[in-house]
């Protein structure tokens, strides 16, 4: 049995990764230093490491999840700020295990172009992908949800207005 010690390091607060180890989602773990660590066993010789940025806006129920989310913030109160820049993350590796594999990803900062991730690890690695990249849909998602918002609080604007003016 071979067990990788996978440890992420300098992720920005907003940026939530899914890892899959072989296609499988593995459950990271925050220590108190902020980074993400997990151990994983396989009986493999390789294994491949992928590492993906999933935002709401990109699902096919986005409108929904976006409505329903505006609706419980007290219209948008206190609803989380969607990220701005709109930037995915996409990151393939395949690693070769020895017995004990200690495996570091660190990131790099967060830009629309570039490589995501440094690898470091005594293993041999090769690189399949390492990207940062710009989601357009998502991008445009964000705009159409922000145009919705900004009609929505005009409507409620007008109609307490409305509803004043008629009390008096």
């Amino acid at each position: 049995m071979k067990s990788l010690n996978l440890k992420l390091v300098g992720i920005n607060s907003k940026f939530k990764p899914l890892v899959s180890i072989d296609g499988k989602l593995i459950n990271l773990k925050k220590n108190k230093y902020g980074s993400y660590e997990s151990n994983y066993e396989t009986e493999k010789d390789a294994v491949e490491i992928s590492v993906n940025r999933e935002l709401e806006l990109k699902s096919k129920l986005w409108w929904l999840y976006s409505l329903i989310t505006f609706i419980i913030s007290v219209f948008g109160i206190l609803e989380p700020a969607y990220d701005r820049k709109c930037i995915m993350t996409d990151c393939k590796f395949n690693v070769k295990l020895n017995d004990t594999n200690d495996v570091k990803m660190r990131f790099n900062p967060l830009t629309s172009q570039g490589k995501a991730i440094e690898l470091e690890t005594q293993n041999e690695y090769s690189e399949e992908k390492n990207e940062y990249f710009v989601d357009k849909q998502v991008k445009k998602r964000r705009k159409i949800s922000i145009l919705f918002k900004v009609l929505v609080w005009i409507a409620i604007i007008i109609l307490a207005i409305y509803f004043i003016n008629k009390g008096i």
